[in-house]
């Protein structure tokens, strides 16, 4: 920590209190938000003082004396901080955010695995769809799902963190587009997608299941009985 307050004293000894004070602002933007998109209007200049190769040392000595791993991806132009893996130091997303969270992170990667990204390797989405995507997969099963404003709740939180970009609602679709960001899949593992994904087929298979029980008691409660009167000697 010495040594990086000592780095912070030469910048304001060679470039002035400004820069500092700037680079203050932009670590504090960085723990508030966590994740930083190039393509955000108000992200764009911390973003660049991040990859400026003067001060990401500083970046990233500060960020791990505070328990996170900072990561930066100049192809897809974003940086973000993830806690460290080996510390149980930060609290844990509310569970309705985090199913949330499985579902759209799974649907970036599907659309991925078929080729369906736009530049920085962005999906784009909608509420409607994605809120379909999470009664197929994460409601069925369950005694309670989310509505459409919680699950709108939970993908709220994911902007905050700049994850998703949320647009404004289409009168004509009754519908709002969601651009989903690749910096998702640092916050999923693939162990929570496959057990996500398990969920999925199991839930199917009962649900297969159950019709195909229902369509066998069916028939055998239609399928006339043998009559008397039927019977010849």
């Amino acid at each position: 920590m010495t040594a990086m307050l000592e780095e912070l004293a030469e910048f304001e000894r060679r470039f002035g209190e400004a820069l500092v004070d700037d680079m203050r602002k932009t670590a504090n933007l960085l723990l508030r938000n966590q994740f930083l998109f190039a393509g955000d209007r108000r992200a764009s200049h911390a973003y660049e003082q991040v990859i400026n190769v003067r001060y990401r040392g500083y970046f990233t000595a500060l960020f791990d004396a505070l328990g996170y791993i900072l990561r930066v991806n100049e192809a897809e132009q974003w940086v973000g901080i993830v806690p460290d893996s080996t510390l149980d130091l930060f609290p844990h997303m509310r569970e309705e955010h985090t199913l949330v969270l499985l579902v759209v992170a799974l649907s970036w990667q599907e659309e991925v695995n078929r080729g369906r990204t736009e530049s920085r390797a962005v999906v784009s989405t909608t509420l409607n769809a994605l809120f379909e995507r999470y009664r197929d997969l994460a409601a069925r099963g369950r005694k309670e799902s989310l509505t459409t404003a919680r699950f709108e709740e939970g993908l709220r939180e994911l902007e905050r963190r700049s994850l998703v970009r949320i647009g404004p609602l289409d009168p004509e679709e009754d519908d709002k587009q969601v651009d989903i960001r690749p910096m998702i899949n640092l916050l999923v593992d693939a162990d929570a997608l496959a057990r996500l994904e398990r969920f999925v087929t199991d839930a199917e298979a009962a649900t297969a299941d159950a019709v195909s029980e229902t369509e066998d008691e069916a028939e055998s409660e239609d399928s006339p009985g043998d009559s008397p009167g039927d019977n010849t000697v």
